[in-house]
This record gives structure tokens, C-alpha cells and sequence, in this order.
């Protein structure tokens, strides 16, 4: 989500207020990789980084599971941050901007402080889907990189149940802990950022 913040508040920012035909574009392709089923998603991967690109290739490593991932889960992020700009108010920027305000200046001042909720709810969408996601990185992982739900699956088919009960007992575990830790420091997380929250 480090990744996914900056560039949906970015595409966003372009998205709501300064639409052109190339931003629809990109918001058409985020959609669409979300749309579309995970495994077209990793043999998309596969087909795209199977030859080494300046001389180093990612078929095979964390790289191409951290591409595949980007990819599918923009959408998710940019829908809550769009969400967001929904709600600001352009006038806010167009001031600082009066003012002599630079682009990251009011990227930096205005318009995240206002967006934090928005971008934080789609880092808990995130992070809730790509902790259980299988369909995307079981044609990418191999021994050197694994993901949880491939892992789950993997250890099931060679018969090892006690080991995949483990690890999604752990998953649980750790779900359970975020959510504990959430409400714990809820109070002091800005409106709107936990939909469960009081």
C-alpha cells in the first residue's frame, strides 16, 4: 500500500480534477485488471516478464507477485480515494495555487491531510484482500516466493493438513490482531477511517 497511496491520490488528483482522455484510460485499465479473473491476470505477468528486461528478469521472484498485486489491487484504492476527492472541495486548491502554492506543496498540505481517511480505508481493503489472495499469485509463486494462500493450498495437496491449518490459523491470528489494535487506536485515527468505528 506504500506503493498504491501515492499513486491513487495522484491519479485521482488528475482523475476528478484535470479528466483528460488518457487519465479515462488509466482508470479503465485499473478497472479492468481488477475486473478481470486472477489467473488472466498472472499468465499476463508471466507473458510480460519472461524475458529479461535490461538484463535482469522478475519471472520468478517477489518482483513480478509485487507487479501482479499492484496491478489488480489499484482499482480498490483508487475507488476510495476517489471517494475522497468526492467529498473536497476544489476551491481549497485552487487558493493555495492563487497563493503561489506548488503542485506537491498543495499535494502536501491540502489536499492529504483532508484525503488521510479515504487513503487509509483503502489500505484496510488492500491489505484485507491480498492476505487471502490465490487466484493471482498461484501461477507466480515458486520456492523462492510464496505467498500465504498459495502456501495454505500447497501444503493441503501434499498432504501436510496439520501445516496448512497452522498457517491459516496463524492468518486468522494475525487479522485478529489488527482488528484488536484498530479499535485500540481508533480513537485516534481521523473520521471515517474505520467504518466500524463509533
Amino acid at each position: 500500500m506504500a506503493i498504491l497511496a501515492p499513486v491513487s491520490v495522484a491519479l485521482g488528483y488528475v482523475l476528478v480534477w484535470r479528466p483528460g482522455p488518457v487519465t479515462r484510460l488509466l482508470h479503465l485499465a485499473s478497472e479492468l485488471a481488477y475486473a478481470l479473473p486472477g489467473i488472466i491476470i498472472g499468465i499476463a505477468m508471466i507473458l510480460f516478464f519472461l524475458r529479461p528486461i535490461g538484463g535482469i528478469s522478475l519471472y520468478g521472484t517477489v518482483w513480478i507477485i509485487l507487479a501482479a498485486y499492484l496491478s489488480n489491487f489499484l482499482a480498490l484504492a483508487l475507488r476510495a480515494v476517489l471517494g475522497g476527492f468526492a467529498q473536497l472541495n476544489r476551491n481549497l486548491d485552487e487558493a493555495a495555487q492563487v497563493a503561489g502554492a506548488g503542485l506537491f506543496a498543495r499535494l502536501r498540505d491540502i489536499v492529504l491531510p483532508m484525503l488521510s481517511p479515504s487513503v487509509a480505508a483503502g489500505a484496510i481493503l488492500v491489505f484485507m484482500s491480498a492476505l487471502n489472495e490465490i487466484q493471482v499469485s498461484i501461477l507466480l509463486v515458486t520456492s523462492r516466493a510464496q505467498t500465504i494462500g498459495p502456501m495454505i493450498i500447497f501444503l493441503e495437496e501434499a498432504g501436510s493438513s496439520t501445516l496448512a491449518a497452522a498457517v491459516g490459523c496463524l492468518m486468522l491470528a494475525l487479522v485478529l490482531a489488527l482488528m484488536l489494535a484498530s479499535l485500540a487506536f481508533g480513537r485516534r485515527l481521523p473520521e471515517g477511517v474505520l467504518p466500524w468505528r463509533d
